[in-house]
């Protein structure tokens, strides 16, 4: 698994995700200045998975247009301690999702519930 982790994802998350993993750095790839569809077109020639906080992700791009998957972490913060809990979750949908899907992963229903009443689109399910 080819794993990218957008600019907001904490690099120190690789350590609680699988050894065999192939994991890089939007800031490592020097790509972290590109805006998401430009990142979404670099990315799937190298990458399985995006791996960000970015909810507005969905919203700004079509996402099915590109041979890439993306997951969105949805917590209260885009500090480790806030990330490492989506480790299993991050592990099984990596396995599951195919290139131009997005996953949306919630820290509680609660914040699913806000994302409900104030969005709208795939990740409000």
């Amino acid at each position: 698994m080819r794993v990218l982790f957008d600019h907001n994802i904490d690099w120190r998350l690789a350590s609680s995700l699988p050894d065999d993993w192939e994991i890089d750095t939007t800031r490592r790839m020097r790509w972290d200045g590109l805006d998401n569809g430009e990142l979404l077109a670099v990315a799937q020639q190298e990458f399985d998975v995006l791996l960000t906080t970015d909810k507005a992700l969905y919203g700004q791009q079509n996402v099915p247009h590109y041979d890439i998957a993306v997951i969105v972490l949805r917590a209260y913060s885009n500090r480790l301690v806030d990330l490492e809990p989506f480790a299993v979750e991050i592990v099984k949908t990596a396995g599951d999702i195919k290139p131009g899907k997005i996953a949306w992963l919630y820290v509680t229903e609660k914040l699913r519930a806000s994302d409900r009443r104030h969005y709208r689109g795939e990740f409000a399910r």
